[in-house]
Formats: structure tokens, C-alpha cells, sequence
């Protein structure tokens, strides 16, 4: 068996979405969420949760675009074998498509850095024609890519987050 690291990062998102009753809408829009005139604070007080990072549905990855991803892959050796480039196109994409029609905010977290890592073995050489990016809309606001699929086979399970920074917050009201 060959082992490899796969290493994913560049420009993305961190997005914590919440669910919002119309109260908490309304009470949003008359605070104009979209157009940054609310303080974190203030819009954590009226989801009634701690902080606006306070969700059980986070998902993190660059944008998909390659012009704001990297992909590199080391052999065991931490030889590079492979690194996608910035006119980089996939093969093939999987999409999934979350909370098109939910009534929720979007609290997309800008970032910056290294997102995550998969170890994993192959019986064969690494081949990135076998890479395919599970590309996930946000309520038609983001999309990042949150894992990747190696031969069919979801990487998920290897995933380790990475270290990255966030440069700034945006919110959506869907």
C-alpha cells in the first residue's frame, strides 16, 4: 500500500447557518443584517444563542474556484506528486445543494489558510483524474468545496481541519 497526504486550502468560507422564525427575520431585516449595520452581538441576541459561531450546521472549504483553491498531494516520502493550478478543472464534480429553500441566516466567515488533510493509502499511484470535489451551495449565497471523493470513495472519514484565519464576515437572510 502507498500512502499519501492531501492537502487542501487557499481562499474559502466558514459558514454557521441558523435557522430564523419570522419573528427573528423581521427583527433582522428592520436591523438591515445584510448590510452589516447589526453587531455580532446584537444578532446573537436575537437567534438567542452566545455568539453568531454558536450552529450545528458549519461547513468549511475553499470557493469553488480555481483561482481560490490548492490541492497538493506528498507521497510518504513528503515528495510533491501533484498540485492543482490556477485554470485547474475537474473531471467531474459531485453537488449538493443546502437549505435552497430554508429560511435561515448565513453567516459566512471569510478564511484564509489550510482547511484540511486527508492520509490515506492506495493500492495503485495516485491518480487526480480520480478526484472529484463534493462542491456544496449554500442557500444559493456560498459555494465551497467541503470534502473530496478519491475513486469513488468519500475521503470524509480521513479529513483533519487545518489551520486558517478569518478575514472578515458576511450575513444572508434567505
Amino acid at each position: 500500500m502507498k500512502k499519501y497526504r492531501i492537502i487542501v486550502g487557499g481562499r474559502g468560507a466558514e459558514c454557521y447557518i441558523h435557522r430564523v422564525n419570522t419573528d427573528k427575520r423581521v427583527r433582522l431585516i428592520e436591523g438591515r443584517v445584510e448590510e452589516d449595520k447589526l453587531e455580532s452581538t446584537e444578532i446573537a441576541e436575537i437567534l438567542g444563542i452566545d455568539f453568531v459561531t454558536d450552529s450545528d450546521d458549519i461547513f468549511i472549504g475553499p470557493y469553488n474556484h480555481p483561482e481560490n483553491y490548492y490541492i497538493t498531494v506528498y507521497d510518504e516520502n513528503e515528495n510533491m506528486i501533484w498540485e492543482s493550478t490556477n485554470d485547474h478543472k475537474f473531471e467531474d464534480i459531485q453537488m449538493e445543494f443546502k437549505f435552497e429553500t430554508d429560511e435561515v441566516l448565513i453567516v459566512e466567515d471569510y478564511i484564509k489558510g489550510q482547511f484540511y488533510t486527508y492520509e490515506i493509502e492506495l493500492e495503485k499511484d495516485f491518480d487526480p483524474a480520480l478526484l472529484i470535489p463534493i462542491s456544496t451551495e449554500i442557500g444559493e449565497r456560498v459555494e465551497i468545496i467541503t470534502d473530496l471523493i478519491y475513486n469513488e470513495v468519500e475521503l470524509s472519514y480521513y479529513k483533519e481541519f487545518g489551520d486558517y484565519w478569518s478575514k472578515g464576515i458576511t450575513y444572508y437572510l434567505n
